[in-house]
């Protein structure tokens, strides 16, 4: 579905084949990165409910090559598994990151480095209820580290740790750590 209001034009991202609303679907949460490559590259990545009905909640993603004039919403990253709270961020490679709760205390990584297209993962990247993600881009020595954090009160981790970074594209994470604590790299 398009509405306009004014100069503001918003296209629905999770529509079936013909642009349609699709009946009786439910998402929220939603994030978005955009390729720093190629900004007509857009991916989102919401919470996707089986129905309004419904609370049983799956990684639901779609992704754009125009700027977000159409999308495609190929579903959900993996079919019937629990995941909430995602977070996407593209790294200054283009490459995007998909990181979302996959229990009530544990959360997975995915990685795409075709715009969205496809996925590899599931990557075990730690962390807990109210998942975040930063990419550093800024060209110096640290460029590329993803910083992942999340509510330490519900974790899979040890009880305190809120915070991991990965040095290697998303494929491990060193930590967890506690972010109140002093951090030496």
């Amino acid at each position: 579905a398009i509405i306009v209001r004014g100069n503001h034009r918003s296209i629905q991202v999770n529509v079936d084949a013909q642009g349609n609303n699709i009946v009786g679907d439910a998402a929220n949460e939603p994030s978005m990165a955009v390729s720093p490559l190629d900004p007509q590259r857009i991916v989102i990545g919401w919470r996707q409910f089986d129905s309004v009905s419904s609370n049983f909640r799956q990684g639901g993603y779609g992704y754009s090559t125009n700027g977000g004039l159409s999308w495609t919403f190929p579903g959900v990253l993996e079919l019937g598994q629990f995941r909430s709270d995602p977070v996407l961020e593209a790294d200054g490679d283009g490459v995007f990151y998909y990181y979302s709760l996959q229990s009530e205390v544990a959360a997975d990584m995915f990685v795409s480095t075709d715009g969205g297209v496809s996925w590899l993962g599931p990557i075990t990247a730690k962390g807990g209820d109210k998942t975040w993600m930063a990419i550093d881009t800024h060209g110096g020595p640290s460029d590329g580290l993803i910083y992942t954090i999340w509510n330490s009160q519900f974790t899979c981790c040890a009880a305190g740790t809120d915070f991991t970074r990965s040095a290697d594209s998303g494929s491990t994470y060193d930590g967890p750590f506690a972010m109140s604590a002093k951090i030496r790299w």
